[in-house]
């Protein structure tokens, strides 16, 4: 019975890094609504996953990760901070990424914000964002294939055939990243407060 219970790495991904996503999505429960959140996210953002990217490109993996690291997302990051005339924060705390368990545990966390991101693509808009003028990030992370893209992710995730440490690894992982986004988050928050917000 428990066995039918268990969707896999999915189910096991989502149980071990609940609560880190439940306050993580706290942080934009009501979405991006003032322009000095807007300004926040980009920037936590942009943090995370520069960092993250760097992380994935120095790593070795298998055949079947390597098109999950293939999409460069701090380019669109980086094109929304000089439309709103926003300086990156400096490199926290690196990432690392030692192996294909290392990846999808962090690759969930990535693929995963596509779908919140879709959220807040409407936000933006009222800001008076568009792609090309400060969401061309939201645009093309949370776009109209973000689902498409999320569930070939997933299954990806089913195929990989992790030993017992693989998975703690892969958990451990996908557990850091949030940490790491939460932590960047906060360094915008802060960045910002000591800019005048």
């Amino acid at each position: 019975m428990t066995a039918a219970a268990d969707n896999g790495y999915r189910d096991r991904l989502r149980g071990a890094t609940g609560t880190a996503h439940v306050r993580l999505d706290a942080r934009f429960a009501q979405g991006l609504r003032e322009a000095r959140q807007y300004r926040v996210y980009l920037l936590g953002m942009h943090a995370f996953v520069a960092n993250a990217e760097r992380a994935l490109a120095t790593a070795t993996l298998g055949p079947g990760w390597h098109a999950w690291r293939d999409t460069a997302r701090t380019p669109w990051l980086d094109e929304d901070l000089g439309a709103l005339s926003l300086a990156p924060l400096t490199a926290g705390p690196a990432l690392t990424v030692a192996n294909d368990a290392d990846a999808a545990g962090l690759l969930y966390v990535i693929e995963g914000s596509a779908l919140g991101a879709t959220q807040l693509v409407g936000d933006a808009r009222a800001l008076g964002h568009q792609a090309g003028t400060g969401a061309t990030f939201l645009h093309r992370h949370g776009g109209l294939g973000a689902g498409k893209r999320w569930r070939a992710f997933v299954q990806c995730l089913e195929d990989a055939d992790f030993d017992t440490a693989g998975e703690r690894t892969m958990l451990e992982a996908a557990a850091r990243a949030f940490a790491c986004a939460e932590h960047e988050f906060h360094r915008a928050d802060l960045a910002h407060a000591g800019a005048g917000g």
